[in-house]
């Protein structure tokens, strides 16, 4: 058995999670598409589930894509959609900052010592 240990700091976590753990702990080499290491790695597609998702505008048994993981567990933490809601927004006159503002999740606070905010659940 092989242990490895790193420390990971916050805002890094969502890249752990998608280099290794969505593909059953294996390195996920990078510019690998995460499907085709999924698929490489006998790993199924991850699917969205639960009862909060409707609030969110997401579909049960819909795929998990990487933008989404991205968005959602990345150092913005943001709606899974929060392109689709900037665009929306910007296309109605609002401001980048405004549009930007209208994907978060939740108010945001400041992490760690590198000042990066980070939202609240």
């Amino acid at each position: 058995m092989t242990v490895n240990i790193r420390i990971i700091r916050a805002g890094q976590m969502y890249r752990y999670y998608l280099r290794e753990t969505v593909v059953g702990d294996v390195w996920r080499p990078a510019r690998t598409p995460l499907r085709a290491a999924q698929e490489k790695a006998g790993v199924p597609v991850g699917r969205w589930m639960g009862r909060g998702l409707g609030a969110l505008g997401l579909v049960p048994g819909e795929e998990v894509t990487e933008a989404q993981l991205r968005n959602l567990f990345g150092e913005r933490g943001r709606h899974p959609y929060a392109g689709r809601i900037d665009a929306d927004r910007l296309s109605q006159g609002a401001s980048p900052q405004q549009a930007f503002k209208a994907g978060a999740l939740g108010p945001s606070t400041s992490c760690g010592r590198s000042g990066t905010r980070r939202p609240v659940w």
